[in-house]
């Protein structure tokens, strides 16, 4: 019988991805567990790093975004715990455990991992911006709404399935849905830590397409 159901996208991540899985299968409380990583259509060898370690590996040959790619993941999910984590969290994977006694003592439906930012995290404008939909939305004041690490019970899934989800915007409008359809969320401060994009041009245009795929996911554009 499986317990937790790890899901992971990840694009072009054979530098960080192996250490990520090792991580996660080091911590004493995987028993029960399984890994399921979703190869969105990468380029280099993550697919290859994912079979060492993965229970299961999803592969296709075109990137088609991690919305996409966490579906897929979602759909193959047997555990009845979900786990959504990002491929590059490397060896601080191994407090993902932490998400989930909340939920296993009823505290809340969901629970979101509040990551400390680092010398190279940007200047904040996502995050504000998101921040404030989510609250008119729903009425909730999250910290960490763009947080990709993150747990809930099995049964939301059918409210997850029953969405479609566009490339970055999938934290954003998972958020949303859970909330409005009565999830309870909580907000775990953890010392988990994954790759920034700084401030140069590399993170400005990353932060630029994160926010156009947000603002498409709101208005219900997917392509």
């Amino acid at each position: 019988m499986i317990d937790i159901s790890f899901v992971i996208a990840a694009y072009n991540e054979e530098e960080t991805l192996e250490k990520t899985l090792l991580a996660i299968r080091a911590n004493k409380e995987f028993n029960q567990s399984e890994i399921i990583v979703v190869d969105d259509g990468s380029k280099d060898q993550t697919k290859a790093a994912a079979e060492k370690y993965a229970d299961k590996v999803i592969s296709y040959s075109k990137n088609k975004g991690k919305g996409y790619a966490m579906q897929l993941g979602w759909r193959s999910a047997k555990g009845e715990y979900i786990v959504c984590l990002d491929a590059d969290l490397e060896e601080s994977a191994s407090e993902a455990f932490a998400l989930l006694e909340p939920i296993r003592q009823n505290k809340a439906d969901m629970t979101i991992s509040i990551i400390n930012p680092g010398k190279k995290s940007g200047m904040g404008m996502v995050k504000r911006r998101v921040q404030t939909i989510v609250y008119q939305k729903t009425g909730v004041k999250l910290e960490a709404p763009l947080s990709g690490q993150r747990a809930f019970r099995r049964k939301w899934l059918s409210v997850l399935l029953s969405k479609s989800y566009y490339g970055f915007g999938i934290e954003t409008q998972m958020t949303i849905d859970l909330l409005e359809a009565g999830a309870t969320c909580l907000e775990i401060p953890t010392t988990m830590k994954h790759r920034e994009m700084g401030r140069d041009v590399k993170g400005f245009v990353h932060r630029l397409k994160q926010w156009v795929d947000i603002e498409k996911q709101l208005r219900g554009v997917q392509s």
